[in-house]
């Protein structure tokens, strides 16, 4: 009975740690929704025109203004741009230097401190003040994108090996419905801001502060209850400075880069079908305002993928799971979603009028429907297909899927087409980039996960300079914004090639092999 009791407890410890890890999802993606990729961009544009118009003009000339706008949208651009490159150079060293030192938590919990305050700092912006803008925005990417990369190099110390697809997607799911919610909160807060008796940039500047409170309150969690991984210093030629041995760790490790062949091929796929979803997601709005969408239909979409994906992501981390009870139900809903949402496409495509309540209808009952269908007869239709899905084939699955959108958007005509094409982004959203992590958490050796994670979130912030840059190009030559998105579906091609080739086994196996070589040395040490 003793024993009995001591196992509940440890696994009461463990679903702490792991829910308070995913809390941290929960407060970063407060960043990513509110600041990064709704509000700072048009704010700074607001508050950076003027500075920027030609000598003599003035603000009510409208030519002027219009040139001046798209100057201080390239400069935001290149800021942007360059925080990325900056962070991804940075961030392999820092990660190599947190398991070092042994510091993977603090590093991340002052990373999350100093960007968390400076996010909140932006509350101080207004007209004229475009430089202070831009160095605020340029560190708070930077501490942002350092934090993610040592937040996700502590999955395979919180997770349990057999339990990582499951943990990875539930930090997603946690981020979805945290960034979605706090969006949701400061939308309402802009859109009614004159009820309120303030004016639109207050209510953009508040919304500025709430992001730097939610994310550093929703980080205590994790400062309580995830304990810092152990050290592992270098085994031989240690020069007793944890930033040089760094450097040394990390051209061992590119020397050796033929000994972690599955890794890197992993890395690979990664980038390429990345590429694709960050395209989806950085150029959806743009492409939905070329083809003379609403720009609050194209906001209301964005926002309602936070709240579809984080159901999704939930489900999809249990496909890979032989022992979850329902994986066959959920296998069955995804490809009941990726084919019926076409379908209902085609309809809408030659019914350009639905309304957006109809529209709605529509989706609510397929899902009602799909749910019904999978539960009941496509679990069983599906259980074949299910049991040889593990995490890599999942993931490719989700891919099959992502391939459909830009093709459907090459036909796309109606807002109610854009809305269930945000939908079905939603649904493997999430999941394709949680079971990812998961993956490759498991092809790296649990004692340099922070340099591993660093180079993960390299490949991570280098993927949305090929899509952006074929978009554009093929849209330059062929004058037509359907041919660029049609584009996009070559990286997805490229990634399912490539990652298929990936031997996940073989990876894990020596991944766990290089662990044990190091705790060996580092016990003759």
């Amino acid at each position: 009975m003793q024993s009995t009791g001591l196992n509940a407890q440890e696994e009461k410890d463990y679903q702490k740690r792991v829910h308070a890890w995913a809390w941290y999802d929960w407060a970063n993606h407060a960043y990513i929704t509110t600041t990064a990729s709704t509000f700072f961009p048009p704010y700074f544009i607001s508050i950076a025109a003027v500075a920027f118009l030609a000598a003599g003009a003035s603000a009510s000339d409208e030519a002027a203004m219009s040139i001046a706008r798209d100057t201080a949208s390239n400069v935001f651009a290149l800021t942007v741009s360059f925080a990325l490159l900056v962070a991804a150079v940075i961030a392999p060293v820092v990660g190599a230097v947190a398991d070092i030192s042994g510091k993977r938590k603090r590093l991340l919990v002052v990373s999350t401190i100093g960007a968390s305050l400076i996010s909140s700092l932006m509350f101080i912006l207004t007209t004229g003040m475009w430089q202070m803008g831009l160095v605020l925005y340029f560190i708070s990417q930077l501490g942002m994108n350092i934090a993610l990369g040592l937040s996700s190099s502590l999955l395979p110390h919180v997770a349990r090996a057999s339990d990582m697809n499951r943990v990875s997607s539930l930090g997603y799911a946690y981020g979805y419905i945290g960034g979605g919610l706090l969006l949701a909160l400061n939308t309402a807060l802009y859109l009614f801001a004159d009820k309120l008796g303030m004016d639109s940039s207050m209510a953009v500047r508040i919304a500025f502060l709430s992001v730097g409170i939610w994310w550093l309150g929703f980080t205590i969690p994790l400062m309580r209850h995830v304990p810092e991984p152990p050290a592992t210093p270098l085994a031989h030629g240690s020069r007793n400075n944890a930033v040089l041995d760094a450097f040394t760790r990390i051209a061992n490790t590119i020397r050796d880069a033929s000994h972690y062949r599955e890794m890197f091929k992993m890395l690979i796929a990664f980038w390429f079908y990345m590429e694709g979803i960050g395209a989806i997601i950085l150029l959806a709005t743009a492409y939905g305002a070329a083809l003379g969408l609403d720009t609050s239909i194209l906001i209301s979409t964005l926002l309602m993928t936070q709240f579809v994906a984080f159901p999704y992501a939930l489900m999809y981390g249990k496909i890979p799971v032989k022992s979850a009870k329902w994986r066959s139900a959920f296998v069955s809903l995804l490809i009941w979603t990726g084919v019926t949402f076409p379908l209902m496409g085609v309809y809408a495509n030659q019914n350009g009028q639905i309304s957006i309540p109809m529209t709605f209808a529509m989706i609510a009952a397929d899902q009602i429907l799909g749910l019904a269908f999978s539960f009941s007869i496509g679990r069983l239709i599906f259980a074949g297909l299910t049991e040889r899905l593990n995490a890599k084939r999942a993931v490719i699955l989700g891919l099959i899927i992502y391939t459909v959108i830009p093709l459907w958007g090459y036909f796309l005509k109606s807002q109610a087409e854009f809305f269930m094409i945000g939908w079905l982004v939603g649904t493997v959203q999430g999941g394709t980039q949680a079971l990812s992590r998961s993956i490759y958490a498991s092809l790296t050796p649990r004692a340099k996960s922070g340099e591993f994670f660093g180079l993960y979130g390299l490949s991570e912030k280098f993927a949305g300079i090929l899509g952006p840059f074929l978009y554009g190009i093929v849209g330059t030559i062929t004058h037509d914004p359907r041919d660029s998105i049609l584009s996009i579906s070559l990286f997805f091609f490229i990634g399912i090639f490539i990652l298929w080739r990936v031997n996940e086994d073989k990876g894990a196996e020596i991944a766990a092999a290089e662990e044990a070589q190091i705790e060996i040395l580092n016990a003759a040490d």
